[in-house]
């Protein structure tokens, strides 16, 4: 075997696994730009009595509290959930909320209950879920909970 196809035969895998690097950023360049959808209530959104449900489409997400610790349950699984607290001064406190054991269910503890029943400091909640590469966005106003 000659020089010329000793080094051709040492450097075929590198020339290989840079080809496949390469490739693999190229597509992900290509890669398709995030989808927005928006999440509307269906009703009025009672998420400190239970019933606070949003949808879009096929997707449904289920906004409740509970003694401080806020749950959110989607139709799909979610690759993340964040959940945000709308003050009346303008004010935004964002919670991202921690994946329970199943990818459809997310909870985590906040003032939501406190800043919006008790004190009436804020009045909005936005939430937003992603869902394979999709950005469901939703903005409410909760109702306060029946006495």
């Amino acid at each position: 075997m000659n020089r010329d196809k000793k080094i051709a035969l040492f450097l075929a895998p590198f020339l290989l696994i840079g080809g496949y690097a390469a490739t693999d950023q190229y597509l992900d360049s290509r890669q398709e730009p995030t989808e927005l959808f928006q999440l509307e209530t269906s009703g009025d959104c009672r998420p400190f009595d239970g019933d606070c449900i949003l949808q879009s489409g096929d997707v449904q997400v289920n906004v409740t509290d509970s003694g401080g610790l806020t749950t959110v349950n989607s139709s799909f699984p979610a690759d993340s959930v964040s959940l945000s607290l709308v003050y009346r001064d303008g004010r935004e406190v964002i919670y991202g909320l921690d994946r329970l054991d199943n990818p459809q269910y997310w909870q985590k503890e906040t003032a939501i209950r406190e800043a919006i029943a008790a004190s009436q400091a804020a009045d909005r909640l936005r939430i937003v879920v992603q869902i394979e590469g999709g950005h469901f966005l939703g903005e409410f106003s909760p109702m306060l909970p029946v006495q």
